[in-house]
C-alpha cells in the first residue's frame, strides 16, 4: 500500500512496482495453489474445486506481468497481454476477471460448507434429542416402596449425555435389588448401551440371581454385545430385615453412616468375558443409611481445577440424596450426578 502511494505520487517508478509485485505475488500464488492440492489429496473435497479457480490470477497475473516487462524491455511480441478486455461499455485487466473468478468459486465452496455444517449441525441436535429420551429411561419414574426402608434418590444429568443408571427391582423371594452405574463415553452410544444394561437388567432380576451372579450374566451380555465400552456397576439385595448383600463391578463403593464399605476390587463389566465377582454382606441395624453414589460425585470440578473428592464425599455422605448432589452440582458439574440413600426404618417406626 506504501508503494502504491509513492506511484501515485510520482515517488516510485510505476514498472518497477509491477516487477516487486510480480515477484512476491506469484509465488504466494503457487504456494496456495500447491496447499489446495495438498489438502485434496488429504481428503478435502472442497479444497480440489478450488484448484483450478486459484490457478486463474497466477495465471493471469503471470501473462500480464509478461506483457508490463515486454512494453518496458521494448520487446512487442508479448505487448497484447496488456491489452484490457472489452466486456460491453467496460473494460477490465485479464487479472481482474481471474480474481472475481476466483471470488465466485470461493462463495461457491463457502455455501456448500455452510449447508454441510447445518446438515450435521441438525444431525448433531436430533441425535442429542435421542440420546437425552434414552437418558430418562435410565432412571425409574418413581421410586418403589420398599419394606424396611426409606429409599431417596437424586438424579442430576449433565449438559453432554452421560450414561449414569440405577433400578430398583422386587426379587421373587421378597427381597429388593438395588443396582446402580455408570457406562462408559458421552452422547447416544453411551445411552444406548445403558439402555442395553437396563433392558439386561430387568431379565436377570426376575431370576432371582444373588448379586455376583448378577453381574457375571450382565458381564457376559454385555460383552457379547461389543460396544468397545464397559460399564461400571454396583448391584445389591436387601431384606426387610437389614441384611445387605453387595457385590461390585469396578463402580464407587457405598457409604455406610459416613463409612466406606470395603468391597473387593473388580473389573468393570464388558471387558473380560469370564469376569468373576465376590460378595460383601452387612446387617443393616434401625436408623443405619447406606449411600450410593456415582463417580459424577467425586469427580466434580471448579473453576481452579480442583476435584470435590473423596474426602468431601465421605464428609457429606449422610446427609439426604438431594443435599449430596446438591453440593457436587455447586462445587462444579462435569459429569452426571447420581445419589440414592437407603435408610432402614427405626425400630419404634412402622411403615404407613
Amino acid at each position: 500500500m506504501i508503494l502504491i502511494g509513492f506511484c501515485w505520487s510520482g515517488r516510485f517508478p510505476s514498472d518497477a512496482y509491477s516487477l516487486i509485485e510480480a515477484a512476491i505475488t506469484i509465488p504466494v500464488a503457487f504456494i496456495l495453489t500447491t496447499l489446495l492440492v495438498i489438502w485434496y489429496r488429504h481428503g478435502n473435497r472442497e479444497a480440489g474445486w478450488l484448484i483450478f479457480p486459484s490457478l486463474l490470477p497466477l495465471t493471469m497475473g503471470g501473462l500480464f506481468d509478461l506483457g508490463f516487462t515486454s512494453i518496458i524491455l521494448g520487446w512487442q511480441r508479448f505487448d497484447f497481454l496488456d491489452s484490457l478486455i472489452p466486456i460491453g461499455l467496460l473494460q477490465f485487466q485479464p487479472t481482474d476477471l481471474a480474481n472475481l473468478l476466483f471470488l465466485i468459486a470461493i462463495a461457491i465452496v463457502m455455501f456448500f460448507r455452510f449447508t454441510r455444517v447445518s446438515r450435521e449441525q441438525a444431525r448433531s441436535e436430533a441425535e442429542l434429542a435421542a440420546a437425552r429420551d434414552v437418558q430418562q429411561r435410565l432412571v425409574p419414574a418413581s421410586l418403589p416402596h420398599i419394606a424396611g426402608y426409606q429409599i431417596a434418590a437424586a438424579y442430576l444429568p449433565a449438559a453432554e449425555v452421560g450414561g449414569d443408571f440405577y433400578q430398583i427391582f422386587k426379587d421373587p423371594n421378597g427381597d429388593t435389588l438395588i443396582v446402580i452405574g455408570d457406562v462408559s463415553g458421552k452422547g447416544l452410544k453411551a445411552a444406548m448401551t445403558g439402555a442395553l444394561t437396563i433392558g439386561s437388567l430387568r431379565t436377570l432380576a426376575a431370576e432371582g440371581l444373588a448379586p455376583a451372579r448378577l453381574l457375571a450374566r450382565l458381564n457376559a451380555q454385555i460383552y457379547a454385545a461389543q460396544n468397545d465400552g464397559f460399564v461400571t456397576c454396583l448391584a445389591m439385595r436387601a431384606s426387610a430385615g437389614g441384611a445387605i448383600t453387595l457385590a461390585n463391578a469396578g463402580h464407587l463403593a457405598p457409604y455406610h453412616n459416613g463409612v466406606e464399605i470395603s468391597l473387593e476390587p473388580s473389573l468393570p463389566l464388558g471387558i473380560t468375558v469370564d469376569t468373576q465377582y465376590s460378595e460383601s454382606s452387612l446387617s443393616l441395624p434401625p436408623g443405619a443409611t447406606l449411600t450410593l453414589l456415582s463417580d459424577g460425585v467425586v469427580e466434580a470440578r471448579n473453576k481452579a481445577a480442583e476435584l470435590f473428592g473423596f474426602d468431601r464425599t465421605r464428609a457429606i455422605s449422610t446427609q439426604p440424596a438431594e443435599s449430596i448432589a446438591a453440593a457436587a452440582q455447586a462445587h462444579g458439574q462435569e459429569d452426571d450426578i447420581t445419589v440414592l440413600t437407603l435408610t432402614r426404618y427405626p425400630s419404634d417406626v412402622r411403615e404407613s
